[in-house]
C-alpha cells in the first residue's frame, strides 16, 4: 500500500534525482502509482548492473509503461549502433524478468497484491478491491473515474 499522503510528482521528481545517470528527464512514467516504488527497485538494480559493467554514461532508459498488464522498463544504449555485452545483457534480462513477473502481482493502482485480469478484453494487474472498481465502471458504461477511492 501505498503511503498516506503520498504525492506521485514529488515521488518522481526523486526518482530523476536519484538515477539521473540512467533516466533521461522526459522519460514519462506511462504507470499508475502502485508501481511507482517496484519502478524504483528497478532502477536501483539496472543502475548498479550498468556500473558494474562500465556502462553507465553509455545506456538510458527510453520507456517506462504499462503493456499487456504488466510493466515494462526498456533500457538501450545511448549510440545506436552499440549493443550490450552478453554478459551485461543476460544480467538485464533476469532483472527484466523479474520485474515483469513482480508487476502481475503488484496492484497497479494501490501497490497491494493483485492479479492480472481481463478486463473487457483489456489487461490489467489489480488487487480486488479495484478490479471490482473496475467492472463497475466498465458496466455503469465507463463514466467518471473507475478507481474513485
Amino acid at each position: 500500500m501505498l503511503p498516506e499522503g503520498f504525492n506521485r510528482e514529488t515521488y518522481i521528481a526523486g526518482l530523476r534525482e536519484k538515477h539521473g545517470r540512467i533516466l533521461p528527464s522526459d522519460i514519462a512514467f506511462a504507470v499508475e502509482n502502485g508501481w511507482l516504488p517496484l519502478i524504483s527497485q528497478s532502477l536501483s538494480e539496472i543502475e548498479a548492473c550498468l556500473e558494474k559493467h562500465g556502462w553507465i554514461g553509455r545506456a538510458s532508459v527510453r520507456q517506462i509503461k504499462e503493456k499487456l498488464g504488466d510493466l515494462r522498463i526498456y533500457l538501450r544504449p545511448r549510440r545506436e549502433s552499440a549493443s550490450f555485452p552478453k554478459a551485461l545483457a543476460d544480467e538485464l534480462s533476469v532483472i527484466r524478468n523479474r520485474i515483469m513477473s513482480t508487476s502481475v502481482e503488484t496492484c497497479e493502482i494501490c501497490g497491494d497484491a493483485g492479479q492480472l485480469d481481463n478486463f473487457d478484453s483489456y489487461l490489467q494487474t489489480l488487487c480486488g478491491k479495484h478490479a471490482e472498481q473496475h467492472r463497475a465502471w466498465i458496466a455503469n458504461g465507463r463514466k467518471g473515474d473507475p478507481f474513485n477511492d
